[in-house]
């Protein structure tokens, strides 16, 4: 059956890949796009700083949008616009969810909601494992809330705790893929913290899987966007050296990576998410990608 799908943040990592599976089977994708950028047949645009769409007649709306988190220091101006980011564009879509009557709302969040949970394993769904308290895991827990009206009005609400989505077109395999090539790949800390990863096709799968579910009202909640195999950074360090064929010798130590990264270097590269998709193995869905070196094979090829 074709469905009406408004998708937020459609030019992101997982947002393209996702547009573009939605459109092959079927379902009819409207971009919301910010009104300068409103360039593409079928796009419908949208201030997430003004009043609310109207979305009558959409079957479900699903909000990717937010800054990037990785790749600078986060300051006071920084951490504030991760938030405006996030908070307020789920807020003003679940508005707009409750007064179009739309049924199903899909919103991002990460596995950081978690914040270092050492060995814990942290698991979705009802009585899953509570958030944690840094900066990233309280950011989380506020983007995830403010969902809040459109759960209020009667829709199905889900938030996708993604972990690190493996591509070569975006996300953390680009950037480790030049450090590595240039000798410099290794350890980070370490290395006994959890990674939990999944390669970007898993994910714009499991993202489908969690539409169906959500528009058949047997999915809803917080969903693990991971693969169904965490593993430490080392291990992690090592595969990719021996994909790229280059080796993990180094070890980059823990006052190295706070002085170069600042807080960031807690909250999201030294954290451990032992992070599984309980809610998806449960819903039934199978991954394609279970074992990280074919996995990291997939991964780097992937560069649409």
């Amino acid at each position: 059956m074709q469905r009406r799908i408004a998708l937020a943040g459609s030019s992101g990592l997982v947002g393209t890949a996702l547009a573009a599976a939605l459109t092959r089977r079927g379902d009819t994708v409207v971009p919301l796009l910010r009104p300068e950028s409103v360039e593409r047949i079928g796009a419908m645009a949208w201030d997430p700083a003004g009043p609310a769409p109207d979305l009558t007649g959409f079957d479900a709306v699903i909000a990717l949008n937010g800054a990037p988190i990785a790749g600078r220091r986060w300051t006071g101006a920084v951490k504030q616009e991760l938030r405006d980011s996030r908070i307020e564009p789920v807020a003003a879509l679940a508005d707009a969810v409750a007064e179009s009557g739309v049924p199903v709302l899909l919103s991002a969040s990460a596995v950081g909601v978690y914040g270092d949970a050492g060995e814990t394993e942290c698991v979705d769904g009802p009585g899953g494992t509570p958030p944690g308290s840094d900066f990233l895991a309280s950011l989380c827990t506020e983007w995830e809330a403010a969902a809040a009206p459109a759960h209020a009005a009667g829709a199905t609400v889900a938030q996708l705790r993604f972990g690190h989505v493996l591509s070569a077109a975006g996300g953390l395999l680009p950037a480790l893929r030049r450090v590595y090539l240039l000798g410099l790949g290794g350890r980070l800390g370490s290395g006994h913290q959890w990674l939990p990863w999944i390669v970007r096709d898993d994910a714009v799968r499991a993202v489908c899987h969690v539409l169906d579910g959500a528009l058949d009202g047997t999915l809803s909640g917080p969903i693990n966007v991971t693969g169904p195999t965490p593993v430490r950074q080392q291990a992690f360090s090592e595969a990719l050296g021996r994909e790229l064929s280059r080796p993990a010798r180094w070890v980059v130590p823990r006052f190295a990576l706070r002085a170069a990264l600042g807080e960031i270097a807690d909250a999201g590269v030294l954290t451990s998410q032992r992070a599984v998709p309980r809610v998806l193995h449960d819903s039934g869905f199978r991954f394609a990608h279970t074992a990280l070196p074919a996995a990291l094979a997939v991964a780097l090829a992937d560069e649409a």
